[in-house]
C-alpha cells in the first residue's frame, strides 16, 4: 500500500512505517504528521505500509491497495493537499463523575473505577502479585540545539541525562511449569531487556553470498518455514534480497534452529501484517509444543498473546504478571477496508476510590511519562480515563490546598500516555474535571510550565480566568513555594527576618519550632496576619500535633528556573472580570456546549499536559 501527497517539486519516500508500533502509537503518529503537513510544504511524500487503519488519521490524497491480483486506487476528496487547517479525530469523553465533596473525606463521587475489572488481555487467568521489581536506567544525549529548545518547555534544567524506570520480571515469579511466553508493551517499556534475562543472543549475521535455505541449520527445513509461513521460494533467495516481513520470517526461521532450551525473539510479528501475524502464531504453538522447547517472545501487539496461546504475560509497562489459563485460539483479525471518515474516539472518565489508590496507581502506570518526580500529595484525588474496551489512557488528579486558599483545589497532576497524545484528551479530561468542581461549589487553580495548555487556556477567557502570576519566571513549583512560606512564618516567630520569596529551602539556619496544637493559618490568625481570601483552615484547639518542619530534608534545593508561569482559575462565568458587555455571549455559550463540541472546533490543545 502507497500513500503520497500532491505538492510541488520535492519528494521524500518512506517504507514499511509505523510497523514497529502497536496501533494506537500508529494512529497518534500519523495524527501528528497530518497536523505537520497541513502547516509546512514538504513537498511529494510517498509511504508504504501494512496498517489500513492509519489511513483515517493520515488522511492522504489518495491510496494504492495492492491486492493478489490487482492495483486499485481510492482517492480522498479531503485529502492534505485540499485541506486548509488540520483535521482532528473526533473524541469524547463521557463522566461517571457525580460531583466533589470537600471537607474531611471528601473526594470525588460516582461510581469507582478499578484495573482489576479489566485484564491484561481476553483470556482468563490468575495474577501473580509481587512479580516484578522497578529499576532505574539513565542514559546520556548531546546537548545540541534542538534538544535545548525541546527541553526550555518543562519544570526543571536538563543535563542531557535522562533516568527511565522499568520493570524487571523476577525469574522464580515462573515458578509454574510453562512453555510460551509473552512479554508485551509498548516501546521504550523495557521489552528488550527483559528478554535478555531469558538469554537472548546476537542477531544472526546472514551472508550475502548464501541463500537463506543454506543458512537455515534444521534437519526438516519444509516443515520449519511451513512453521513460520515463509515460502520456499522466498527462502532460495539470499537475505539481502527478501523484503521486510520476508526478513523477519527468516530471522524468526533461524531463531527456532537454536539447540537451546529457551528461544527468544524480539519484536514478534511486529513487521508483519494483522492477518498474516494470525497465521504465524496458530502454526508455531504445536511446532513449539512438539519439539517440547520454551519460547518467549516480546512485541507490541497484545493480538499475539491470544493468537500464540501462551502459559503467561507480562506487562512490561505496568509490570503486572498474569498466568494464563485458557488456551483456546483466539479470533483472527478483522478484515478493514480503505477508509477516509474521520475517526471518533469514545472515552470514560471514573473516580478512583481513595488517595492511596491514586497514588499507587500513578507510581505504577503513569509516573514513568511525568517529567517531574517531587512528592505527591497525600491528599490526592485520582481519576482514570480508559477507552470503551479497558484501555488506559490519561490520569488526572487534584489536591487540596490545606492552609492557602479556602475552598478550593488545586490541579495536581495530569498525563497522557503517549500512544494517545495528540488528540487533545488532556484539556478535554481537565475542562470536564474543572467544570464538576466549579459546579460542585469550589474553585480550581491550575498551574503548568506547558506553553501548549497555557495557549489553550489563553484562547478561552469564557472559560479560564488568569491570576496575578500568570506569564511570569517561575522560581518553585507551588509546593517548594508553601514549604518556604512555613520556614519563614516560623523563623519570624523566632525573632528573625521574614526572608525572601528566592530563598533556598534547605538553607535556612534556624529550626522551625514544633506547635503543640497549632497549624500555619492558626498562627497567622493568632499574630493578626491573616490575609484577605485565605482564611485558617481550622482553629488552634484542632490542629494535629505535628511539626512544621514536613520532612524537609527529603525535597531537593529550590532551583531557579527559565520557564514561566501559566495559572488559571476556572471554569465558569462567574469567575469572569470586568462589565458584561465586554464579554462576547457567544464564547459565553460554549462553557456549557462544551461537551458536545467537535474536536475541529476546539482550540489547539496540548498534546502532554504535566501540571
Amino acid at each position: 500500500m502507497q500513500l503520497s501527497r500532491a505538492a510541488r517539486w520535492r519528494r521524500s519516500i518512506g517504507d514499511d512505517r509505523f510497523a514497529m508500533v502497536d496501533a494506537e502509537t500508529a494512529h497518534s503518529l500519523c495524527t501528528g504528521l497530518h497536523r505537520y503537513l497541513c502547516q509546512h510544504d514538504c513537498g511529494r511524500i510517498l509511504l508504504a505500509t501494512c496498517k489500513k487503519s492509519v489511513l483515517p488519521f493520515l488522511q492522504p490524497d489518495f491510496v494504492i491497495e495492492l491486492l493478489p491480483d490487482k492495483a486499485v486506487v481510492h482517492r480522498n476528496g479531503h485529502g492534505i493537499s485540499a485541506l486548509t487547517s488540520p483535521m482532528r479525530p473526533m473524541v469524547s469523553i463521557n463522566t461517571a463523575v457525580e460531583r466533589f465533596a470537600g471537607g474531611p473525606g471528601g473526594g470525588w463521587r460516582g461510581p469507582e473505577e478499578s484495573l482489576d475489572d479489566m485484564p491484561l488481555q481476553s483470556r482468563t487467568g490468575q495474577r501473580i502479585p509481587g512479580a516484578s521489581v522497578r529499576e532505574e536506567f539513565q542514559v546520556s544525549v548531546g546537548l545540541d540545539e534542538c534538544t535545548a529548545a525541546v527541553s526550555k518547555a518543562f519544570d526543571h534544567p536538563f543535563d542531557g541525562s535522562i533516568k527511565q524506570k522499568c520493570f524487571r520480571l523476577k525469574p522464580e515469579a515462573l515458578s509454574f511449569s510453562w512453555s510460551i511466553g509473552a512479554i508485551i508493551g509498548p516501546s521504550g517499556s523495557g521489552k528488550s531487556t527483559n528478554l535478555k534475562n531469558f538469554g537472548q543472543g546476537l542477531p544472526f549475521q546472514w551472508d550475502p553470498a548464501k541463500s537463506v535455505w543454506d543458512q537455515l541449520p534444521y534437519g526438516d527445513k519444509k516443515k520449519l518455514l511451513e512453521a513460520v509461513t515463509l515460502g520456499e521460494a522466498a527462502a532460495r533467495r539470499s537475505y539481502d534480497q527478501l523484503s521486510a516481513g520476508e526478513r523477519s520470517l527468516a530471522q524468526l526461521a533461524r531463531s527456532l534452529c537454536s539447540n537451546g532450551s529457551v528461544i527468544t525473539v524480539d519484536e514478534f510479528t511486529s513487521l508483519l501484517d494483522r492477518h498474516r501475524a494470525y497465521q504465524v502464531c496458530t502454526k508455531i504453538h504445536p511446532f513449539i509444543m512438539e519439539r517440547g522447547i520454551q519460547l518467549v517472545v516480546a512485541g507490541c501487539h497484545k493480538d499475539i498473546a491470544d493468537w500464540l496461546r501462551v502459559n503467561w504475560v507480562f506487562e512490561a509497562d505496568s509490570g503486572e504478571l498474569l498466568q494464563v489459563q485458557d488456551f483456546t485460539v483466539g479470533s483472527p483479525p478483522p478484515r478493514i477496508a480503505v477508509s477516509f471518515e474521520v475517526p471518533k474516539i469514545d472515552l470514560v472518565m471514573r473516580r478512583l476510590e481513595t488517595s492511596t489508590r491514586s497514588r499507587n496507581i500513578f507510581a505504577s502506570h503513569f509516573e514513568a511519562h511525568h517529567y517531574m518526580d517531587g512528592l505527591l500529595p497525600t491528599g490526592l484525588y485520582g481519576q482514570l480515563i480508559r477507552t470503551t474496551s479497558g484501555e488506559l489512557v490519561a490520569f488526572h488528579a487534584v489536591s487540596a490546598q490545606p492552609g492557602q486558599i479556602h475552598n478550593a483545589m488545586r490541579e495536581s497532576r495530569l498525563v497522557v500516555l503517549p500512544p494517545w497524545q495528540g488528540y487533545g484528551i488532556g484539556p478535554r479530561a481537565s475542562t470536564l474535571a474543572a467544570e464538576l468542581i466549579v459546579a460542585s461549589g469550589m474553585r480550581l487553580f491550575c498551574k503548568t510550565s506547558q506553553e501548549a495548555l497555557g495557549s489553550h487556556r489563553s484562547k478561552a477567557p469564557y472559560l479560564w480566568r488568569p491570576t496575578t502570576t500568570n506569564g511570569k519566571p517561575m522560581t518553585a513549583s507551588l509546593s517548594e513555594g508553601f514549604t518556604r512560606k512555613r520556614k519563614r512564618e516560623a523563623k519570624r516567630l523566632e525573632g528573625g527576618s521574614a526572608g525572601h520569596e528566592g530563598d533556598v529551602v534547605d538553607n535556612i539556619d534556624v529550626e522551625p519550632p514544633v506547635f503543640d496544637a497549632d497549624c500555619v493559618a492558626c498562627v497567622r490568625e493568632r499574630d493578626g496576619v491573616r490575609r484577605a481570601g485565605r482564611p485558617p483552615k481550622h482553629t488552634c484547639g484542632r490542629a494535629p500535633k505535628a511539626p512544621l518542619d514536613n520532612d524537609v530534608a527529603h525535597r531537593r534545593p529550590v532551583v531557579r528556573r527559565v520557564c514561566y508561569s501559566h495559572e488559571y482559575i476556572g471554569p465558569g462565568r462567574h469567575q469572569q472580570k470586568g462589565p458584561v458587555e465586554d464579554v462576547n455571549e457567544e464564547e459565553l455559550k460554549a462553557s456549557t456546549m462544551l461537551k458536545l463540541m467537535t474536536t475541529e472546533q476546539i482550540p489547539e490543545m496540548a498534546e502532554i499536559v504535566l501540571v
